[in-house]
């Protein structure tokens, strides 16, 4: 595949799912679908962020990877983490909408 075709399909790829992303975080009514649109933002961040780690070194691609696997990782650890708080927050109030969480302050 033509390398400048590669790079058009990624871009046009991150910029589909970062807009799609941005438009569930701003019009999310649960919580569940707020946080899933976080991490679709996220995961747009890392495939922006592999790419061009992959263009860019043309030696020793071993530490890059590394770095990478790395933040998949830590990204797979935080959605479990906000996961546990989200059932805390349904078993303490039971609703997740984000309207009736917002009123609840205090």
């Amino acid at each position: 595949m033509n390398g400048e075709l590669l790079a058009a399909l990624v871009y046009t790829a991150t910029v589909i799912a970062g807009s799609a992303a941005i438009y569930g975080i701003l019009t999310a009514q649960s919580l569940l679908r707020l946080l899933v649109s976080i991490e679709v933002l996220f995961n747009v961040v890392v495939l922006t962020a592999a790419y061009i780690g992959v263009v860019a070194s043309s030696g020793s691609k071993a530490g890059f990877y590394s770095v990478l696997l790395t933040v998949i990782i830590l990204t797979i650890a935080e959605m479990a983490i906000l996961l546990a708080i989200v059932v805390l927050i349904y078993r303490t109030r039971r609703t997740l909408a984000v309207k009736d969480l917002r009123e609840a302050k205090g």
